[in-house]
């Protein structure tokens, strides 16, 4: 796939004429990354991450804290910030699955989203979705689970561990709910075979039943 398809098959950027999205093809950069690969074409501050398949990880330092985030297909990292006028932080980037995203300066793309009623439209959108997850997600055991899956790292070709597992304590700390929550979410993973413990690590088992938990 060029460039321009690339272009075309991202939700947010598909919304763009055609004429906008020949004037930011020069500037893309195309990433592909087989599941637990790793890419550093994002560590360069003001650099949008647009994610056409599949799903990454990408890691960042924000206040002396290192803050992970998953992006999935049609998901997009920095363009939150670039619109509250700060460049998107540098990030790491980890391949949950196999993946093919876009790489673009976050200025830009956001110069010609607002010059354009429909792509600004199908911003607000993707915001909106956004938001009515993160409402939908209060769930205690949720949120454990979220954080499980963002810690989560490739073992393999099919498996994903995390080891060591953190305490109980550390877990909930993470996550933001009680200690007795964070141990019921993990036992409650291993009871479902959904997770194995494999002292002192964690494996999963089921990758796509924790995601759909964690939803």
């Amino acid at each position: 796939m060029d460039v321009a398809a690339f272009l075309a098959a991202h939700d947010l950027l598909a919304a763009l004429p055609a004429r906008a999205r020949d004037r930011l093809a020069p500037l893309a950069q195309v990433c592909s990354l087989a599941a637990g690969e790793t890419s550093n074409a994002a560590e360069i501050d003001g650099t949008a991450v647009f994610v056409v398949s599949g799903s990454l990880r990408a890691s960042s330092l924000a206040g002396g804290t290192i803050v992970f985030q998953d992006v999935e297909a049609g998901g997009a990292l920095g363009l939150a910030e670039a619109i509250l006028g700060q460049p998107p932080r540098a990030a790491a980037l980890l391949a949950l699955s196999q993946v093919e995203a876009i790489m673009l300066p976050a200025a830009n793309v956001l110069a010609s989203i607002k010059a354009n009623a429909a792509a600004a439209s199908a911003l607000a959108l993707h915001f909106a979705r956004a938001l009515e997850q993160r409402a939908a997600g209060s769930d205690p055991l949720q949120l454990v689970y979220r954080d499980i899956l963002r810690a989560a790292k490739p073992m393999g070709d099919t498996r994903w561990t995390i080891d060591p597992m953190p305490r109980h304590r550390d877990l909930a700390q993470r996550a933001g709910v009680g200690e007795e929550e964070a141990a019921s979410a993990i036992a409650n993973l291993v009871r479902l075979g959904v997770a194995r413990r494999r002292y002192p690590a964690l494996d999963i088992e089921d990758r796509e039943a924790l995601r759909s938990m964690a939803r």
